[in-house]
């Protein structure tokens, strides 16, 4: 028996479902509407500079002429009588000569001038070697010598054209006429005058005939320096990563008489001398101008700068300066009092509190600094460091070294480097550093233009510690105190021209006026060099904080922006890009 058709057999056998559903594999006709647009063409691919075929160099010394040119009408001429010909070769490089005579950029601007004078020769030969009409009896010219000098006159050189028809080949004597013609006297080639009418390739070619006596200068006098000019001093650092403070020291000790440089004389100049025979003038060396600064000496013959005096040698404004030191063995207390030095100071004690040190130079403490002020006008070096109880104030004119500084003012015109800075005050004109020993930055600000680089930023405690990058903070710094100071002038001056008139008020009314044009100056000379520093500050590369970890309470100021430190973050740097304070890790 046969199975029944299933329900979904019959259904499918129904007209409606045979119209509605064809299967076929005949391709559906598309209408020009339904059409796909044309695809783009592609564009032809760019090729790298590397990748581009590039165009042979041109040989600076070679004078390259148009295949229709006189010179080579006259060669094609020549070649055809003699049946063969070296090829011209017009060249300014001379292999041969003692000294080559151009260099590739003074051949280069030779050129034209060759070109010139050759072209007016060949196109003159060729008119006179090619008859003007047909029955012209046949022409017979000797071989002709042209001579072409350089623009700068130190060279002569030579260009043969061959006979024509029944003319005299070419001889030294023709060269030595052609020379003498052009009034070349100096430098002649002797050895080229005889050989020249020997050689296969004399015709069509240049030839270096004659050469002059370049002017050669005199040289300036010399300083050769036996001591640096700038004494780079490093870090001596042991196997724990900390510096031994006791062994920095940037003064360089001299003694009287010793020989700080030596002077050398200028030399006089060679006159040169042209292939025409004309002298060519040169100048003298001009003599060195001897750096002598302050406690410093010529010898007799003045060949020698010598030290005027036992002193720390230092060059500062262009000269080497001898500086005296003081040697103070103990502490700086009530039995030296302050000290005040027009040199470097050298205190192997402490520098007890209340008192202050003044020095022109350098100054370098042994001991431990209290409660004191210390100004020196080079490096200040402290070896054990500064426990300042938020009264003592340091100020350097170049870097500071200090094993640790805890509770002071610092002001460092150049670099700050320290293991441990602590509730401090810093300004710096370039870059503080923290990196060897502990190397940690814990409260207070930090202020540098430049760089701070630190090992940690704050403690776990979230102490604020504020870290600002940028400007001149120096002198930003002693600008709002100048502002202060003038604000408290003024209302000093309004309250005594209020007073009585007597004898006492006018002459305090001058003084305090005479004060008050002070610091307008001074205020000037602020503003002047923060607008220099603006100008240059837009060629430097950014200011950077860079830090192993830095805690929470870590404030970090850059341009307009503050960033907060809310969690740990470890070995990052940061950076103000565009407006904004970036941390890169």
């Amino acid at each position: 028996m046969a199975n029944k058709p299933s329900f979904l057999k019959k259904l499918l056998e129904f007209q409606f479902f045979k119209n509605r559903f064809k299967f076929s594999r005949k391709k559906k006709a598309v209408s020009p509407e339904d059409a796909p647009a044309e695809l783009p063409q592609h564009r032809p691919l760019k090729l790298s500079e590397h990748q581009r075929r590039s165009e042979p160099p041109t040989d600076p010394f070679e004078l390259e002429l148009p295949i229709d040119h006189p010179l080579q009408q006259l060669w094609r001429l020549r070649r055809d009588e003699a049946g063969w010909l070296p090829s011209p070769s017009l060249r300014l490089d001379a292999p041969g000569a003692a000294e080559p005579p151009f260099t590739a950029e003074t051949a280069a601007g030779e050129h034209t001038g060759f070109k010139l004078a050759i072209n007016n020769s060949a196109k003159a030969r060729l008119n006179a070697a090619v008859p003007k009409v047909e029955d012209a009896p046949p022409i017979s010219l000797n071989a002709q010598v042209t001579v072409y000098t350089a623009r700068s006159g130190l060279s002569a050189w030579v260009l043969a054209y061959p006979p024509v028809g029944e003319g005299a080949e070419l001889t030294s004597q023709d060269i030595s006429s052609a020379l003498a013609g052009a009034k070349v006297t100096y430098g002649i080639d002797e050895a080229l005058v005889k050989n020249l009418p020997e050689k296969e390739d004399r015709y069509f070619h240049l030839f270096l005939a004659a050469q002059g006596q370049a002017p050669n200068p005199g040289k300036n006098g010399e300083v050769e320096d036996l001591y640096p000019r700038v004494n780079k001093q490093s870090l001596p650092v042991d196997e724990y990563n900390r510096v031994d403070y006791t062994a920095v020291g940037k003064t360089q000790n001299i003694e009287k008489d010793a020989v700080i440089c030596n002077i050398l004389p200028p030399t006089n100049g060679v006159p040169g001398r042209n292939v025409l025979g004309k002298e060519l003038p040169t100048t003298n060396g001009v003599p060195a101008a001897p750096p002598m600064g302050r406690n410093t000496k010529m010898n007799e013959d003045g060949s020698q700068l010598l030290a005027g005096r036992d002193g720390s040698l230092e060059f500062n404004g262009g000269t080497f300066q001898v500086n005296p030191v003081m040697d103070i063995s103990g502490n700086v207390d009530y039995s030296t009092g302050s000290v005040n030095f027009l040199g470097d100071v050298h205190i192997q004690g402490d520098v007890c509190s209340g008192f202050t040190v003044r020095a022109m130079g350098s100054v370098k403490v042994d001991g431990v600094v209290e409660s004191a002020t210390i100004e020196a006008g080079g490096d200040l070096i402290l070896a054990k460091g500064v426990q300042g109880n938020n009264q003592a104030v340091l100020r350097a004119h170049k870097d500071i070294y200090a094993k640790y500084l805890e509770n002071c003012s610092v002001y460092a015109r150049q670099d700050l480097y320290s293991e441990a800075i602590i509730g401090c005050n810093v300004y710096s004109n370039a870059s503080v550093y923290a990196k060897n020993g502990r190397g940690a930055i814990i409260g207070g600000k930090i202020w540098a233009a430049r760089l701070v680089e630190a090992n940690a930023i704050g403690s776990k405690m979230e102490v604020r510690t504020t870290i600002t990058i940028g400007g001149l903070p120096c002198e930003d710094f002693e600008r709002a105190l100048l502002l202060e100071e003038m604000a408290q002038l003024e209302k000093d001056l309004q309250e005594t021209e209020r007073q009585p008139n007597n004898p006492a008020r006018t002459a305090r009314i001058s003084k305090l006026r005479m004060q008050l044009s002070v610091d307008k100056l001074k205020l000037r000379q602020y503003d002047k060099n923060l607008e220099a520093y603006q100008a240059q500050s837009q060629h430097q590369r950014p200011g950077q904080l860079i830090f192993d970890v830095a805690y929470a309470g870590t404030r970090i100021k850059m341009e307009e922006d503050l960033m907060r430190i809310r969690t740990e973050t470890r070995h990052s740097t940061a950076m103000a890009i565009e407006g904004k304070i970036r941390l890169m890790t």
